[in-house]
């Protein structure tokens, strides 16, 4: 297990730091090894810190023996230590699945190359831009984001963000969207061919063989509680049709008791969550909850970034049973009841204006 993990270092920043990570939960001498080696050689600061976590978490299993004198385990070296490459940064997904995607490339003497484009998962590419800036000025606007919005801009595999920019770009174009024309040649910098097919990261980081149980999907409705998923309410043209359903049922003059009622609601729930997440839009929301898995593993929130990913397993796998994931029906609920709370304020608004005679 320990020389299959070894033998990936070296294929990417994420990669490195996965491997890292996951040396750190294997109770195995050449896991301390191999760990004590990359210790010595790693020049990055970030992979020297999620070092050491593992050492410390191998310490904690009693895996802290010294090693013997003049022993050495050939481990390839990261490639965090070679010379400077491209960088990936993602913001989270916001309510209307857009994400901010960054590429920095360090250019030689003159500071570093940004591409910036804002890609959202039903439109494509809604905007992209590049600029040649110093690095402080990145950290700059890092943090300018991080002050007004909340949000922090994650580190993230080039080649995913690129991915992400060009599949946005192709959408935009397919779509007739204007506003993107100058993207081809500021990609061109960073990459001028068509991007590879690369695996979403958090399959690095996370495990999700054991998240497809049922506990993921029972708790997923925690989600709903994190401060960048808060706002997310689903797009009206989604809900509309589920919306008319729940007034017929409220203006109906049929008498039904307390059960009936929930038992009805909790049909259109049940049919919405099935319409909605799965057919044509199943890989939007996949890739949707994916990222937000992602983006709270890389933030700190491992236990969320799990739940997220066990919703994302389970969209992915096209398993229709739609009250199983609560974090769905959730998401439903909450969207109805912001559009008919809606309705109702519209309607009090326009009874206010009209004038008595």
């Amino acid at each position: 297990m320990v020389g299959l993990l070894t033998a990936r270092l070296g294929k990417g920043r994420e990669t490195d730091l996965a491997v890292i990570f996951l040396l750190g939960r294997i109770a195995d001498p050449a896991a301390l090894q191999a760990l004590t080696a990359l210790e010595k050689t790693a020049t990055d600061k970030d992979l020297k810190k999620e070092v050491r976590r593992s050492l410390f978490k191998l310490a904690q299993k009693g895996m802290s023996a010294p090693r013997a004198e003049g022993f050495e385990v050939s481990v390839p070296k990261p490639i965090l230590q070679l010379s400077p490459e491209i960088e990936g940064y993602l913001s989270s997904v916001d309510g209307t699945g857009g994400r901010l995607v960054w590429l920095a490339k360090p250019q030689a003497g003159s500071g570093i190359q940004l591409l910036q484009g804002m890609v959202s998962d039903r439109e494509g590419l809604l905007q992209a831009g590049g600029a040649l800036i110093r690095r402080k000025e990145l950290r700059r606007m890092a943090q300018e984001i991080r002050k007004s919005h909340g949000i922090t801009m994650i580190s993230i595999p080039w080649e995913y963000g690129d991915q992400i920019l060009y599949e946005g770009y192709e959408k935009a174009k397919a779509l007739g969207r204007s506003g993107a024309e100058q993207f081809p040649s500021l990609r061109a910098i960073f990459n001028p061919a068509k991007p590879k097919s690369f695996p979403h990261p958090i399959y690095g980081l996370i495990e999700s063989g054991g998240l497809r149980s049922g506990a993921g999907r029972d708790l997923s409705h925690r989600l709903l509680d994190q401060p960048e998923l808060q706002p997310w309410i689903l797009d009206e043209d989604w809900v509309k049709p589920y919306l008319r359903q729940v007034e017929e049922a409220q203006g109906s003059r049929l008498v039904l008791n307390e059960f009936q009622k929930e038992e009805r609601f909790s049909g259109i729930v049940r049919d919405a969550v099935r319409e909605i997440f799965y057919g044509e839009n199943q890989q939007l929301f996949q890739r949707r909850m994916e990222d937000t898995a992602l983006y709270l593993f890389k933030t700190g929130r491992e236990e969320q970034a799990k739940l997220a990913l066990a919703v994302a397993c389970q969209l992915g796998e096209g398993d229709i049973r739609p009250l199983d994931i609560s974090f769905l029906t959730g998401w439903i609920q909450k969207s109805l009841a912001f559009y008919l709370g809606q309705a109702k304020a519209k309607a009090a608004e326009e009874t206010s204006l009209i004038v008595k005679p």
